[in-house]
C-alpha cells in the first residue's frame, strides 16, 4: 500500500471515530418553568431551586409567553418581561406608545421580543435587555 493510501485510510478511520464528537451540537436543557395567573407571573429556576414572582399591574394582561433553556419571556399589554434562571431575576422593559409586539422567542440563554419599531434581546447570563431600533416598512 502506498503512503498516500495509508494516510487516507488512517484519516478516514480517525474521522469516523472522532466525527460524532466533533459535530455534536450543544445540548440545551430547560432550566426554567413559567406559570401565568391573572395577577402575576411565576418562574421556577432549577439552577437556583426556587420560585420567583413578578406582579402584573392593574389591567395588565399577558398576551404571549415562552420559556426554554435558561430564559422565560412574556409580553403583556404594557411590558416585555424576561426571567433569567441564572440570575433569578425578572427584568421589565416598558412598551412604547403605538408599539406592537410582532413575535417573541426563548431559547438557550436568549429571549427576544420583536416589535414594529425595535428588537429587544435578553441575556439570561447577564440578566439585561438590549435594544436595537429599526423601522419596518420604511
Amino acid at each position: 500500500m502506498r503512503p498516500l493510501s495509508r494516510f487516507l485510510v488512517f484519516f478516514s478511520l480517525l474521522a469516523a471515530i472522532a466525527g460524532p464528537q466533533a459535530v455534536r451540537s450543544e445540548e440545551s436543557l430547560t432550566e426554567v418553568f413559567l406559570l401565568e395567573s391573572d395577577d402575576r407571573l411565576i418562574a421556577f429556576s432549577s439552577l437556583r431551586n426556587s420560585w420567583f414572582e413578578i406582579d402584573l399591574r392593574s389591567g395588565e394582561k399577558v398576551v404571549k409567553s415562552e420559556h426554554a433553556g435558561n430564559v422565560a419571556v412574556a409580553c403583556t399589554s404594557e411590558r416585555a418581561l424576561a426571567f433569567s434562571a441564572v440570575t433569578g431575576r425578572w427584568i421589565a422593559e416598558s412598551l412604547r406608545i403605538r408599539e406592537s409586539v410582532l413575535s417573541i422567542s426563548a431559547e438557550g440563554n436568549v429571549g427576544t421580543v420583536i416589535t414594529n419599531i425595535r428588537a429587544l434581546g435578553f441575556s439570561a447570563q447577564t440578566g439585561v435587555w438590549v435594544e436595537s431600533k429599526f423601522n419596518i416598512g420604511k
